[in-house]
């Protein structure tokens, strides 16, 4: 018999949507999967999927298109999906035409370990609860009546004796869909204004069972965060900005779409030092998966291969009107500093009040940016570039050949850049290395108010991979010492991008370089 997958995606997602991550929740990021990834690969690749798209359905669309093309999709657009008469069982109802069949219905918010399986009889997926009033509740009277249901009650209107209930969880196999669809049209009463899925079960209560499920839900800010806990997910993530890896393929979404469209025109400069570019819609920035390792993990051999690589085939010399580009390069240099030294101070007021930075006494930012020599700082070359070449945003494949992911939209508006900046960015991470940060291994501890010790914990590859970058830039006669003012620049210029104790310590290192390099 012919079976199918309903998931309904048309609701605004209001009790989750305070993240700010996406527009629509199911496509919340678990690590490098979106939620709807993880319900849908739970069912082979035969089953036909019906998706109810509302709320953003049109990026939806895109986006389950994008990272599976496999799956056989029918997408449905719900004519309402928020205010008096939607909800659930409206965006059933709606849908009632295409799922004449039996079928398991899920939430975009539900996620389950267990998989779900089509059974010939109903069954709807509960989890035991003490908190009755955001669900569904089922509760069964006796061993030989059918199943009561209450939709967000208090849990002493329920029951005077119980103090656990079974909760639906967004999950349920209709297999007298028949009888489901019957109960609509019986039953159109409202529950908090909405059409509720417990509608259709009017025939059902007798023929119903629960199934229990280990359920991560994802409906609500607090149980998100909860569920990226579970699944020890560190990630660290910028507003409208996501990046998902599915399969072959890394699917980036951008809120901004001009930023989405100046990073695709910026990959035909990576040429064959990027990976290959997939077509996608607004929004969506998508290249085929590179497998390999980060540059972190390879030789020191490989790592001067690397930056010769960089000199002879990427670090192409480019024709600019000289005092334009030091123009550009000031105000990427200067005004970017202080704009985000000042977003850092309002970030963190006090901040700077500290004036001993691992037993120095140090002057204030504003004192130490005042002594830096501008000028000097923006006489660039510029280079076909990268723009955050940190170790992590490169890529060697098995064959030892070199991938730039990651790459920035312009510098300072220009489609070319300064081989100081892409230097330094390769530097500040050197030092600084993102996986020793995500294990916690950085501490920042104030003595008083004014007083600050701080410390990160080095990896001695990278270290050494440092060394071979300085002297990379002594041998082909660049400038190291601008190289290490501008890789204070940027743990200054990054600072206010991150939580605390992160922020902080990016904060209190490039002010203590700064202090080093103005003395």
């Amino acid at each position: 018999m012919k079976k199918k997958l309903f998931i309904s995606t048309a609701g605004i997602g209001s009790r989750v949507s305070g993240l700010g991550l996406v527009p629509n929740k199911s496509m919340l990021p678990i690590n490098y999967e979106a939620i709807i990834t993880k319900i849908l690969d739970k069912f082979d690749n035969n089953i036909q999927v019906v998706v109810a798209i509302g709320h953003q359905g049109e990026l939806v669309k895109n986006f389950i298109k994008l990272a599976h093309p496999e799956k056989k999709i029918t997408f449905i657009k719900v004519d309402k999906y928020t205010g008096h008469g939607s909800g659930a069982g409206y965006t059933l109802k709606y849908c009632k035409k295409y799922l004449q069949c039996p079928f398991i219905y899920t939430a975009c918010d539900t996620i389950t370990i267990e998989r779900p399986k089509f059974e010939k009889f109903n069954w709807v997926g509960i989890s035991k609860t003490r908190i009755t009033e955001r669900f569904l509740i089922f509760d069964k009277k006796s061993k030989y009546s059918g199943f009561n249901f209450f939709n967000k009650k208090r849990y002493f209107e329920i029951s005077k004796t119980k103090k656990v209930f079974d909760a639906f969880i967004g999950l349920a196999n209709i297999y007298d869909y028949k009888l489901f669809w019957k109960g609509f049209e019986a039953n159109s009463q409202l529950s908090d204004n909405e059409l509720q899925f417990s509608n259709g079960l009017y025939y059902l209560s007798n023929k119903i069972k629960l199934q229990k499920f280990q359920w991560l839900d994802t409906g609500t800010n607090e149980s998100y965060i909860d569920t990226l806990n579970y699944f020890k997910d560190r990630t660290q993530r910028k507003t409208g900005e996501i990046v998902y890896i599915i399969k072959n393929r890394v699917i980036k979404y951008f809120s901004d779409k001009k930023k989405c469209t100046k990073l695709k025109k910026r990959s035909k400069h990576l040429k064959s030092s990027g990976p290959k570019i997939i077509n996608s819609p607004d929004n969506f920035l998508v290249y085929e998966y590179v497998k390999g390792k980060h540059l972190t993990e390879v030789n020191e051999k490989l790592f001067l291969k690397f930056l010769e690589n960089l000199k002879q085939n990427f670090w192409l010399k480019k024709k600019i009107n000289k005092k334009i580009f030091k123009s550009r390069c000031k105000k990427f240099y200067k005004e970017k500093t202080f704009k985000r030294v000042e977003l850092a101070l309002n970030q963190n007021p006090n901040i700077d009040k500290v004036y001993k930075i691992n037993g120095k006494k140090i002057p204030s930012i504003y004192n130490l940016l005042n002594k830096v020599k501008w000028d000097s700082i923006s006489n660039g070359i510029p280079v076909n570039f990268h723009g955050d070449l940190q170790p992590e945003n490169v890529i060697v494949t098995k064959d030892n050949r070199f991938k730039l992911i990651d790459w920035r939209t312009d510098f300072s508006d220009l489609s070319l850049g300064d081989i100081y900046y892409e230097f330094s960015k390769l530097n500040h991470m050197l030092t600084i290395n993102t996986r020793k940060v995500l294990e916690g291994k950085i501490n920042v501890n104030y003595k008083n108010n004014n007083e600050v010790v701080y410390s990160f914990h080095k990896r001695k590859r990278l270290l050494n991979f440092q060394k071979i970058l300085y002297r990379f830039i002594d041998k082909n006669n660049y400038d190291l010492k601008k190289v290490k003012f501008l890789t204070a620049l940027i743990y200054l210029n990054i600072s206010k991008f991150y939580n605390n104790p992160y922020s902080e310590l990016l904060f209190f290192h490039g002010k203590y370089q700064l202090y080093k390099l103005t003395l």
